[in-house]
């Protein structure tokens, strides 16, 4: 018994005589119980209604209402309110109906011995399962209440439990989706992959994807796919191992991460695009200073050194031992001019209306004059299509591989190609000679010089030599 409980008790019994016999009984055991007494069916409900009992003792023999009757009004009010059948004589069948209808217990009057036990165990009995149900009803309003979506399924993967944000988030009701195994909502393509076939997974249980928050796709009902953030826990409960796993929908927050990313990706782009911008006013800087240099060779240096041969040589006529010393300077300043004006003709081009192809030429011309390399000169390319700091950088360029060409290569054959297609200037300086990795680093600044240049214009390079296999560049740069 549960000693100094205050148990309240409803005894719907005619019998005065039995109904003071189960009294007697109850309290020498518990002498805080407390009875109501109920003869009738009217003294029933009101007892119901008013003394609230905690356990109901019902007879069967009332006139005019049995105890299957008064059983029937506690089940259909929804009370959780033990019940126990005290009566006389019954059949086994009549015994068994009245079980099955929801009673806790019959105890026959000439057996009255068991009945505390029985109240005791009723008692008990019902405490669990109020404690079970309260459990339940926390659990369903803490599924329904959460933000994620709560699935659960047993070791073989067979959904068990699917709340209302799992219903919304992946569309299928909770009475399609019970039953059916957890692969319904992984992408096809994913299955099979990273312990995905969950039935054997789950059984293993060994997956990495326990206990630890990962990312990857889910299968919606309607067939689109879309990222979640997913956590497994493995639960068990009464010797029965279940999982659950807390899905949140994250395609928001993957949108918001991409078009951040994207943002940044701009504003780098933007960066890049302004460093580029300084590089080529740079460029066009040099191309200044070298056109200003040159100019001042030829015009300034050169004419002062002209003048100055003309004065030795005037000087000379008078005196034939002073024009024999005079000689040999006068070669030196002839040399000195000739080297002025062919520093001068590589530094200074024209800034506008450049003519490429007759400045490649003329750059290929030199090389030949001055060697026994092979020169093939290809170039397909409209002369109005590229604008002239294009042109002139394309030169630079051309004319940086040459003179690499010329100081380390030793080759026998050049080829150069200019070639234009639908959005892009196409480069290519290729030779047969030494050859070098373009790995290893290097004691000049030439080729770095060219890749500087050709970023600046938002082209590409791509560099293929080795030791003794020549060396081809190809160049893309876009038009426009």
């Amino acid at each position: 018994m549960i000693m100094g409980a205050h148990l309240k008790i409803l005894l719907l019994e005619d019998s005065i005589e039995d109904a003071e016999l189960v009294q007697r009984l109850l309290c020498k055991h518990n002498p805080n119980f407390r009875f109501l007494l109920a003869a009738n069916k009217n003294a029933y409900l009101q007892g119901l209604d008013t003394f609230v009992p905690d356990i109901i003792l019902s007879d069967n023999s009332l006139p005019q209402f049995s105890a299957l009757a008064a059983l029937k009004i506690v089940r259909e009010r929804s009370l959780y309110i033990p019940f126990i059948l005290v009566t006389g004589t019954v059949s086994d069948e009549y015994a068994a109906s009245i079980i099955k209808s929801g009673a806790d217990d019959y105890i026959i009057k000439d057996r009255l011995t068991r009945l505390p036990a029985a109240v005791d165990a009723a008692i008990q009995k019902r405490q669990s399962e109020i404690a079970i149900r309260d459990s339940e009803e926390m659990r369903k309003l803490i599924m329904n209440a959460s933000l994620d979506a709560i699935v659960c399924a047993d070791t073989k993967g067979r959904i068990t439990i699917w709340n209302p944000q799992a219903e919304k988030m992946f569309g299928w009701k909770q009475e399609e989706i019970t039953g059916q195994m957890l692969d319904i909502i992984i992408p096809e393509q994913y299955r099979g992959r990273h312990g995905y076939k969950f039935g054997p997974w789950l059984q293993k249980n060994k997956s990495p994807l326990l206990n630890t928050l990962i990312e990857l796709l889910a299968l919606h009902r309607n067939g689109y796919e879309f990222p979640v953030e997913l956590a497994i826990v493995p639960i068990r409960q009464d010797n029965h191992l279940f999982y659950c796993a807390f899905i949140r929908d994250i395609s928001v927050r993957k949108k918001a991460e991409d078009a951040m990313r994207a943002m940044e990706l701009e504003i780098l782009d933007q960066k890049v695009q302004e460093q580029k911008k300084i590089s080529r006013a740079i460029i066009r800087a040099q191309e200044r200073e070298r056109n200003h240099i040159g100019q001042e060779l030829h015009d300034n240096v050169n004419q002062l050194l002209a003048s100055t041969k003309i004065f030795l040589s005037s000087a000379g006529k008078k005196t034939p031992a002073i024009r024999e010393l005079l000689q040999y300077p006068m070669e030196l300043i002839d040399d000195t001019i000739t080297e002025i004006r062919a520093l001068t003709s590589r530094h200074v081009t024209p800034t506008k209306n450049v003519d490429l192809q007759d400045l490649v030429q003329l750059l290929l011309d030199k090389l030949r004059d001055n060697s026994t390399t092979e020169i093939i000169f290809v170039y397909h390319v409209d002369r109005a299509v590229l604008d002239d700091e294009l042109k002139l950088n394309i030169y630079r360029i051309i004319q940086e591989q040459i003179n690499n060409i010329i100081k380390h290569a030793a080759a026998l054959n050049v080829i150069v190609e200019i070639e234009l297609d639908d959005t892009n200037v196409n480069i290519r300086v290729i030779d047969d000679g030494k050859g070098f990795d373009p790995y290893k680093k290097r004691k000049g600044i030439g080729i770095s010089n060219m890749i500087n240049r050709i970023e600046s214009f938002n082209g590409r390079v791509k560099i293929d030599s080795s030791p003794g296999n020549g060396c081809r560049i190809s160049i893309s740069m876009p038009v426009g």
